[in-house]
C-alpha cells in the first residue's frame, strides 16, 4: 500500500511538472537582463507582477499559465519573466509601471517602454485574447492612447480602445470613451443590438444620459436586443446605486429621478425597486414610522442587502419614541426567521438583546 502511494505521488509530480514544461517558460532574469534578451531575439516582454500574498495571482501560476496553448503562444512571441512586487527589484519595478493592483501584466517593448497593461485574473481563453491584443501594436493599449491623444483615433477604432481600456480597467477613461462612442451614433443605430455594449457596463448608473436614453427607447431596445437582457440592466443599474447608497447620505435629488424615470417605464422586478426606493428614502431621512410601516408589511420581500440591514438599524432605538422601538423590537422574531445563516441569526439575536437592554453603543 505504501508503495502505491508513493508511486501515485511521483505520478502526479510527473504529471504536473509535464505540465509546466508544456506552459509559459518563466525565465528567472533580472529586468536590465530581459530587455537585453527580448532586443536581441526581436522579441516583447511580457511581465507578471504578483506578490506572495495574492490568492488571483497564484491561481493563474497554477491553473492558466501551465496551458499547453499559453506556453504555445507566449514562448513563441515573449520574453517571459515574473516579479513579486514586494522582494528585489519588485519595488523599484512597482513604482515605474505604477503597479496598484494584483495580478498585474504587462507587455512591454525591448526598450522598457509598455505597449499593453492587462489588471486581474481570468480564464485562459479570455485572458489569451487579452494578450493577444497587446501582443499586436494596432490593437495595443500604447497605440491607441497615442492616436486617441494626438486626436486621431477614428470611429472605427473606438471599439479597439474600448476594449484595451478594459484589459486595464480603466473605468473612468472607458466610461468616457464609450460616452464620445454613444454621441457619434444615430438614433437607430443607438438601438441596434451590435451597440448593445455601450449600455450594458455597470459604470453606467441612472444619472448617465445613455441609461435615459435606454428608458425613453425601452420598446424599440426590447425588439432588437431582448426584453429579459434589458430589464435585467434597468433593474442592476437601480439596485446597484440604491445599495450602495449609505445610510448618513442625502439621497432625495437621486430618489426623485429615479421616481420620474420608474414612472414611465415597466421592468421585470420593478416592484422589488419600488420596494428599496421607499426603504432607501425612509432609512436616509430616518423616517421611522414609515421604516417600521415598510418593514412591518414587506420584510421578506426586501432584497437581501436590505434585509439584513433590516435589525441593525440602531437608530431607531437611540432616536424613536418608546412606542416605534417596541414595534422594532417586536420584529425579532420575525428578522431571525427571515436570516438564511446560523450565524447572522446569533448576531440578530444579540443584537436585540442589546435593544432589550438599552445598551446600545454611541
Amino acid at each position: 500500500m505504501k508503495r502505491i502511494v508513493i508511486l501515485c505521488g511521483i505520478v502526479l509530480c510527473f504529471i504536473q511538472l509535464n505540465a509546466q514544461e508544456k506552459g509559459v517558460q518563466f525565465q528567472d532574469l533580472t529586468f536590465q537582463e530581459v530587455l537585453d534578451k527580448a532586443k536581441a531575439e526581436d522579441k516583447l516582454v511580457f511581465m507578471d507582477c504578483y506578490t506572495s500574498w495574492c490568492g488571483p495571482c497564484k491561481h493563474m501560476l497554477n491553473t492558466v499559465f501551465v496551458l499547453p496553448e499559453m506556453g504555445e503562444f507566449f514562448n513563441d512571441q515573449f520574453i517571459n519573466v515574473k516579479y513579486d512586487m514586494e522582494k528585489g527589484e519588485g519595488p523599484r519595478l512597482r513604482g515605474k509601471f505604477r503597479i496598484t493592483a494584483y495580478p498585474t501584466f504587462l507587455i512591454l517593448r525591448p526598450d522598457g517602454t509598455l505597449q499593453h497593461r492587462i489588471v486581474g485574473a481570468r480564464k485562459g481563453t479570455d485572458f489569451l485574447e487579452c494578450v493577444k491584443r497587446g501582443a499586436k501594436e494596432e490593437t495595443s493599449q500604447f497605440y491607441l492612447d497615442e492616436l486617441y491623444r494626438q486626436g486621431n483615433l477614428s470611429k472605427e477604432q473606438l471599439p479597439s480602445y474600448r476594449v484595451a481600456l478594459k484589459d486595464a480597467k480603466r473605468n473612468a477613461e472607458l466610461k468616457h470613451i464609450t460616452g464620445e462612442e454613444f454621441k457619434q451614433l444615430s438614433d437607430v443605430e443607438r438601438c441596434l443590438s451590435q451597440y448593445w455594449y455601450l449600455y450594458d457596463q455597470d459604470e453606467i448608473t441612472f444619472e448617465d444620459e445613455r441609461f435615459a436614453y435606454l428608458i425613453a427607447h425601452k420598446t424599440e431596445f426590447d425588439k432588437q436586443v431582448g426584453k429579459e437582457i434589458v430589464d435585467k440592466r434597468i433593474y442592476d443599474s437601480y439596485f446597484q446605486r440604491l445599495a450602495a447608497f449609505k445610510a448618513n447620505v442625502p439621497v432625495s435629488e437621486s430618489v426623485a429621478l429615479i421616481k420620474r424615470q420608474i414612472a414611465s417605464v415597466d421592468f421585470e422586478k420593478k416592484e422589488e425597486i419600488v420596494l428599496s426606493l421607499r426603504y432607501v428614502e425612509a432609512r436616509n431621512n430616518q423616517d421611522i414610522d414609515v421604516l417600521l410601516d415598510i418593514m412591518e408589511k414587506s420584510l421578506r420581500d426586501l432584497p437581501r442587502a436590505f434585509l439584513w440591514q433590516a435589525p441593525f438599524l440602531d437608530f431607531i432605538v437611540k432616536e424613536g419614541s418608546w412606542k416605534q422601538v417596541d414595534r422594532y423590537i417586536g420584529m425579532e422574531n420575525e428578522m431571525v426567521e427571515a436570516m438564511d445563516n446560523e450565524p447572522l441569526k446569533k448576531a440578530v439575536k444579540e443584537t436585540f438583546a442589546k435593544y432589550r437592554s438599552g445598551r446600545i453603543d454611541n
